[in-house]
């Protein structure tokens, strides 16, 4: 059999059907488990955050969204123990947008921290409208690259949340619904929508 070259337009439909066959793989649904995972974290923290500081007006509650590092752990572990056989370039373009947003969350902690250090108050407010910012971009750089609108546009959702925080006064107990709706928002519902798609 001969190897033919293959036009540009040829090339774009072959990408695009790669794309579509390994978006409507079923390997694919477990990759969307990730989005429901911090989704949800998100969600349940800020209902338990704000019911703590809502009932006793102890702002010492906003300390439990720490436990969002527990599905980092979840996910980091999980997947030492499932490493798939082939990498591909797409799996591989995922892996780096969201090593970038995770390098972001963590030089973000690390200035917070640091600039508190410096000027005698850590506070931790900031990373709230930040984390959705983060989280919207990365979220949104993989609905380009997997060509899906949901995971494109709901993000918008979050970054009018995290503008407001970023325009009002200071902190305040809706922040935490804010955050946990924004998640919703732009994490459990399209990963709900491409898994009902994927086969």
């Amino acid at each position: 059999m001969e190897d033919r070259k293959i036009n540009e337009m040829e090339s774009l439909e072959l990408i695009s059907e790669m794309i579509r066959k390994t978006k409507n793989e079923g390997s694919m649904k477990e990759d969307y488990n990730t989005f429901l995972y911090y989704g949800y974290a998100a969600v349940i923290i800020s209902i338990i955050v704000w019911a703590g500081i809502h009932f006793t007006g102890e702002l010492e509650f906003s300390f439990i969204w720490f436990a969002m590092f527990v599905p980092y752990l979840w996910t980091t572990f999980a997947g030492k123990q499932k490493r798939p056989e082939v990498v591909t370039y797409l799996d591989s373009m995922l892996g780096n947008i969201w090593k970038i947003i995770g390098n972001m969350f963590a030089l973000t902690t690390l200035a917070i921290v640091a600039t508190g250090a410096y000027v005698g108050i850590i506070n931790f407010s900031l990373m709230m409208p930040l984390s959705i910012i983060y989280a919207g971009i990365g979220t949104a750089m993989t609905g380009l690259v997997i060509k899906e609108k949901a995971f494109v546009w709901l993000p918008l959702v979050g970054l009018l949340a995290s503008v407001y925080m970023l325009l009002s006064d200071g902190y305040d107990n809706s922040w935490n619904i804010l955050f946990g709706l924004s998640f919703l928002a732009f994490m459990v519902i399209p990963a709900h929508i491409v898994r009902s798609k994927a086969k």
